[in-house]
């Protein structure tokens, strides 16, 4: 399901109308084709209430989940600015360190962050993490605590860094649990059922152009909704892909690695 996140996201998002708008109108003209107009109006007004009730029912889903997604990709979006931003901390107060530890904890560093990047942006069966981010970490969090202040400032600078280092693993778990948080399977069967349940109706109504037109209009809209839950549930690549640019530049400019 996730391959149309793959293509340029107009593009994605008109094959997921095309689709939506194909299983709905064909089946629809196909079938009422085989069916008698001559249908009691009783039946078409209980029908068309039936048809609105589930309708709503079915666009609530939509609306609660399509919320719920971007709700999540939002935050993802603010751990990640914390995350980053932790590490400029912890950067600027090693170069403040002025000490022989300096260059290897720097070091640590850029590999914890170029783990990171290359390690953790992706689809993964690890909600975790990497092992490699979470030993360059470990060995980051033992180079800080292994410190010896040697004056009131290296004394103070020490500290920050441990609690910095608290909320660089605070943020991180925070963002390896969003970006592993994706969308219930049963959100898709019900989704789904409400949408060919919904398109079923309109049988009880004569192949028009205008039906057709109406229902085509309602198929587009529902794939265009589904496209873009799918899209925000999958953070790490397609058109709703977090931005990972800022960890390059805190390699390249803070903490100056090639």
């Amino acid at each position: 399901m996730a391959t149309i996140l793959q293509l340029p996201a107009w593009f994605g998002a008109i094959i997921a109308m095309l689709i939506a708008i194909a299983v709905s109108v064909l089946p629809f003209g196909i079938v009422r084709r085989q069916l008698t107009d001559d249908l009691p109006t009783k039946a078409r007004d209980v029908a068309e209430t039936v048809a609105i009730r589930v309708g709503t029912v079915h666009g609530l889903i939509l609306a609660l989940v399509f919320a719920e997604a971007q709700s999540a990709h939002t935050n993802l979006q603010q751990e990640v600015s914390k995350e980053i931003s932790t590490i400029e901390h912890i950067a600027l107060q090693l170069d403040q360190w002025n000490g022989p530890e300096e260059d290897t904890l720097r070091t640590r560093l850029a590999v914890y962050v170029r783990a990171v990047l290359q390690k953790e942006w992706q689809a993964s069966d690890r909600p975790q993490g990497s092992r490699e981010a979470s030993r360059a970490y470990n060995d980051l969090d033992i180079g800080i605590l292994n410190l010896k202040a040697e004056t009131p400032q290296q004394e103070s600078l020490r500290g920050r860094m441990i609690m910095n280092m608290d909320n660089l693993q605070d943020h991180r778990k925070a963002r390896l649990a969003l970006l592993h948080r994706g969308i219930p399977g049963l959100f898709w069967w019900m989704a789904l059922a409400g949408f060919v349940i919904t398109v079923g109706f309109f049988l009880v109504f004569p192949a028009t152009a205008l039906h057709i037109a109406v229902l085509s209009v309602y198929g587009a809209y529902t794939g265009l909704t589904l496209y873009f839950i799918l899209a925000l549930s999958h953070p790490y690549a397609g058109p709703a892909a977090i931005d990972t640019s800022p960890y390059g530049m805190v390699l390249e400019e803070e903490l100056k690695t090639p």
